[in-house]
């Protein structure tokens, strides 16, 4: 009997340990997937240093709206993306983090908004449980995102969205013109609306793409920053005037005219979209990110 009780409890013993084992093996998986779901992403960065500039526009300055008023700004060192994120990278943070077709993360995250929206022409798709780059559309800024889908990026990344001050700082790159590449932006320099130069300057050709292009197609700014002015206008993470409902935008777009990508344009819209939301998101509104040293 004790022989048989014994023999039982060696199995018994043995097949824990199996289980034991497997639970580890199960355990340490587990958690080694999440750094590499991370490890997906990675983000081209350049350091920004730190520096004083006066953000906003002259009084002189052609197109200058009232909420670009002067002010001196300081600001401590920071790393930011290179390029405005890309369809890439932006479609491999959804599928990481399971967000549905809808843009949804799955039931029970705490944040419920949408995210991100489908757009079949230069953006981002939903096919077999996966978000996929349109086609030939890989390294072309993500579009169509809101600002929570940006912010929840950046997080994922381990950065953040800019601040508004930070992002002007970044785009002037030491200049007080109103592009950073000075009194003019012309369609060599940018992917806007070519037939609508800034103030007296003129284009030859102007026959603009009408839509994104892939990121760093033109020169960069002096900090080495590419597309600070046009092909998507970028999210920040402040709020538009102190409003709640609104956050700001910067850079201009493809489709915008000249004035509206000027350093310091700003431009106040819903984060979201849905009942009563940003009607802009529609192809020409993106990101970049900010990483602190």
């Amino acid at each position: 009997m004790d022989a048989i009780i014994m023999k039982v409890s060696t199995k018994f013993l043995i097949s824990l340990s199996w289980l034991m084992g497997m639970f580890l093996v199960l355990t340490v998986s587990c958690n080694e997937d999440e750094p590499a779901a991370k490890a997906e992403i990675s983000v081209s960065t350049v350091e920004i240093p730190a520096g004083t500039f006066v953000m906003g526009s002259p009084t002189t300055e052609p197109n200058r709206q009232t909420d670009e008023g002067q002010h001196t700004v300081t600001l401590s060192a920071f790393r930011m993306s290179t390029y405005e994120i890309t369809n890439t990278e932006f479609a491999a943070f959804l599928n990481a983090k399971n967000v549905d077709r809808y843009g949804h993360y799955p039931a029970g995250n705490k944040i419920t908004d949408d995210l991100v929206r489908v757009n079949t022409g230069w953006g981002m798709w939903y096919k077999d449980n996966q978000w996929r780059p349109v086609e030939g559309y890989e390294n072309y800024p993500a579009v169509d995102v809101t600002w929570y889908g940006a912010t929840e990026f950046a997080t994922f990344a381990g950065g953040r969205l800019p601040t508004e001050a930070e992002w002007e700082y970044a785009c002037r790159a030491n200049t007080t013109t109103p592009f950073d590449t000075g009194t003019c932006l012309s369609e060599t320099q940018a992917n806007y609306n070519w037939k609508a130069p800034y103030s007296t300057c003129t284009n030859p050709d102007l026959s603009s793409p009408a839509k994104t292009l892939e990121v760093g197609s033109y020169s960069p700014n002096a900090f080495g920053l590419y597309d600070m002015h046009g092909n998507v206008m970028e999210w920040c993470s402040d709020y538009y005037g102190g409003n709640p409902d609104l956050r700001v935008l910067r850079g201009g777009s493809w489709s915008e005219e000249g004035w509206v990508c000027r350093s310091a344009f700003r431009f106040g819209s819903w984060p979201g979209h849905g009942i009563g939301s940003n009607v802009e998101i529609s192809g020409n509104i993106g990101f970049r990110i900010v990483l602190d040293k």
